[in-house]
């Protein structure tokens, strides 16, 4: 049995193109152990050592052109700064993914919701929220992508946000979910929601009506301002509308209260 490999053998033992190899050569960061008479190239177990190191720096995302630096010069010490800021962005990259795969449950989990209760007055319980101030528009104004840019920079992941639309006072306030400390809090309650779609601006004023009615009709007292929120996101899922929530805090009117004060308790 032979001591040493053949550029094909040795890219079969570990799994890496002989393109891959001749690269490596190329760059001085592997040379094979000699050269026989008919120019193969000759590998023994040293070389597979140097190559492991190789290709362990590659999977670290140190670059080629750094590699040989490393190979002949670096201390223990020096492996150990490369170990541990490969292992810093592994954990940023891990928090990204986790952060990504979280988004993706929300928009699936409330493209299943929206298409299950689209137009229907549901009640939940809310915990607090807090809200980041992000722009304000006149009542009568149109949002356009000038002024967008005008309030540049945006929230961080602007295409993710759920944009809060606050209105009070003949403005409209554009908030977006942050921790504290906010510029505005949504107070912990009973929450009456609407899913919605519409083709036009314009018809997000009838849908806040319709809960206003409704509301009303229900006995339910409005706790502070209807909030509509947007959910660009989900106009992927058709692209011809807007995907919108209202929500209003509620209470129960004093005539219902009352009214459920007045039943007799049986024994």
């Amino acid at each position: 049995m032979r001591d040493t490999l053949t550029i094909s053998q040795l890219s079969q033992l570990m799994n890496v193109s002989v393109h891959q190899l001749r690269y490596f050569e190329e760059k001085g960061v592997l040379y094979p152990a000699f050269t026989e008479d008919n120019q193969y190239r000759m590998y023994g177990i040293d070389e597979i050592y140097q190559l492991s190191h190789v290709l362990l720096l590659r999977k670290l995302n140190i670059p080629v052109s750094q590699i040989e630096q490393c190979l002949t010069s670096y201390s223990g010490s020096q492996y150990k700064q490369v170990f541990e800021q490969s292992l810093t962005k592994v954990q940023e990259e891990i928090h990204r993914l986790v952060k990504l795969e979280q988004f993706i449950h929300k928009v699936l989990s409330e493209q299943a919701e929206m298409e299950g209760r689209d137009q229907e007055v549901v009640m939940v319980s809310l915990g607090p929220r807090y809200l980041r101030h992000w722009l304000s528009l006149d009542e009568h104004q149109v949002l356009t992508a000038g002024t967008l840019y005008e309030h540049r920079p945006a929230p961080s992941d602007l295409y993710e946000q759920d944009l809060h639309y606050l209105t009070g006072g003949g403005v409209i306030r554009i908030c977006y979910e942050t921790m504290e400390p906010a510029d505005y809090v949504l107070e912990e309650g009973d929450y009456l929601l609407k899913n919605f779609s519409v083709h036009r601006e314009e018809e997000i004023e009838q849908e806040v009506l319709q809960l206003e009615q409704y509301i009303q009709e229900h006995g339910y007292t409005r706790q502070g301002q209807i909030v509509v929120i947007e959910k660009s996101y989900l106009s992927m899922f058709s692209n011809e509308q807007l995907h919108y929530q209202i929500q209003a805090k509620v209470g129960l009117s004093e005539r219902v209260t009352e009214n459920y004060a007045s039943i007799p308790v049986s024994d």
